[in-house]
């Protein structure tokens, strides 16, 4: 499957938020993201995602180690939304955990791999689809596979985002088929 991220921009329900690279650098953000977020863009929310303009980027200091606060998740239920971090001169993009806040995790090795699983999602979804090939737990399997091939560090955390994606893809899978299944009781 070819996964254009030039594509990912036909997903974003918003205009993209305007960086300029000599900043980004000059903030600490690293060269590879600062291409991604002057060349391609982020918009201001993306699903559950915000991101936020350069001017409202903030160091913040997690476990004894410096972030740079671009965005956050925000779920719905969530009573206290997670941050979405970068290290001064790192690729890797990091998020808060659900469970501690006080913890962070590699979300994805950049931000453009985080929005490539994102199209990916998408892609595979309609393109099996398209092929009559679509279950659940073949779409599932598929996306751990692709995940895996591209960034295997984001798929390693049981408690990250995307580990927590597939489960969720999983256990409506399980539900479904336990719906579907009838039980005989016998009289003792």
């Amino acid at each position: 499957m070819n996964n254009d991220i030039l594509k990912i921009k036909e997903y974003y329900d918003t205009d993209v938020l305007e960086y300029d690279y000599a900043e980004l650098i000059l903030r600490g953000i690293s060269e590879e993201n600062a291409q991604f977020l002057t060349q391609i863009g982020v918009p201001e929310q993306y699903d559950d995602f915000f991101f936020y303009r350069l001017d409202q980027f903030h160091d913040k200091d997690v476990t004894g180690e410096q972030y740079i606060q671009i965005g956050h998740f925000a779920s719905y239920g969530m009573r206290d939304a997670c941050g979405l971090y970068l290290k001064p001169e790192s690729d890797i993009l990091y998020m808060n955990s659900s469970l501690a806040k006080s913890a962070v995790y590699a979300l994805n090795k950049n931000i453009e791999t985080f929005f490539l699983f994102h199209l990916i999602r998408s892609e595979l979804s309609t393109k099996m689809r398209s092929e009559g090939t679509y279950t659940q737990a073949h779409y599932a399997s598929e996306l751990r596979r692709c995940f895996e091939q591209i960034d295997p560090v984001a798929m390693q955390n049981v408690e990250g985002y995307w580990s927590h994606l597939l489960e969720e893809l999983r256990n409506r899978l399980v539900a479904h088929y336990m719906k579907q299944k009838t039980y005989q009781i016998r009289p003792l």
